[in-house]
């Protein structure tokens, strides 16, 4: 029979001793099957930690790049929700929506309906709009200063608070987010008890007035009628068709953002 032989390293000490030591093997241990899907949430600075509310298993990594932990939620997100996340910005703009009691769902139903959740730069001589959640240069200074008088710890998390910075959609969320708090409080002192992202899109498309009046309009109320200021042609550059009522607009809508559109723009 063989022997079997045993590696050993030596290890020289202070003076003219060694002490030697046997060569251990290396183990890794490696869990039953990687997890389908991995989402690694990268600690802000200046922000608390946040996990996203997925249904998979998230890592939180330090940044040395160690796993400082592992959870497992049970939750389920809506498809916007996931569109969003999918971008490499989307995990901060959810963060700072829910740093202003914004709910990321009601966010980011705004931003797949406005841009399909791209950063599309679309700004031109005739409008100032562009960005994934598509403001006016007016409307994101505007909505960008009051939410960071709101939370003053959300400047930790913008590098440009000029209107440059509507090209970086996580801090051009910050302003679309302030603008649909807005508008969750103007639609709550009209009549309606918990605004949805459905419930705030005319006053996103059109401004707070249209939005108030197409929040209370009937289903088959010409959505003509309720936007007179709108001409044929601007109606049409929004999507809508001569004759369409409230309720069909809303229900077109409605099906761009999914199971987002029932979600409630303040967050519990």
């Amino acid at each position: 029979m063989k022997k079997r032989r045993t590696a050993w390293k030596v290890w020289p000490v202070l003076g003219s001793s060694f002490l030697v030591y046997p060569a251990l093997a290396q183990t890794v241990n490696v869990p039953a099957g990687l997890p389908p899907t991995v989402n690694a949430t990268y600690q802000e600075v200046g922000m608390g930690g946040w996990t996203p509310p997925t249904s998979t298993t998230t890592q939180q990594i330090s940044g040395s790049g160690s796993v400082v932990s592992t959870t497992t939620t049970n939750g389920s997100s809506t498809d916007a929700l996931q569109s969003m996340y999918s971008q490499s910005w989307g995990y901060a703009a959810a963060q700072n929506a829910s740093a202003l009691g914004v709910n990321p769902d009601a966010l980011a139903a705004t931003c797949v309906v406005e841009s399909g959740c791209r950063n599309v730069y679309t700004a031109n001589g005739n409008s100032s709009i562009t960005g994934a959640f598509q403001m006016s240069n007016g409307t994101y200074n505007e909505a960008l200063q009051k939410a960071l008088a709101s939370n003053p710890s959300l400047a930790s998390s913008i590098t440009n608070t000029g209107v440059s910075g509507q090209q970086d959609p996580a801090t051009q969320a910050v302003a679309a987010a302030q603008y649909l708090k807005d508008a969750a409080t103007t639609l709550q002192n009209s009549g309606v008890s918990n605004p949805t992202a459905l419930d705030a899109r005319a006053y996103y498309n059109f401004g707070p007035s249209a939005g108030v009046k197409v929040a209370q309009a009937s289903e088959d109320t010409p959505m003509s009628a309720v936007l007179p200021s709108l001409s044929s042609q601007q109606l049409a550059n929004n999507g809508i068709s001569p004759g369409e009522t409230v309720g069909q607009w809303k229900s077109n809508v409605a099906s761009k953002m999914g199971s987002a559109a029932s979600s409630p723009i303040l967050s519990s």
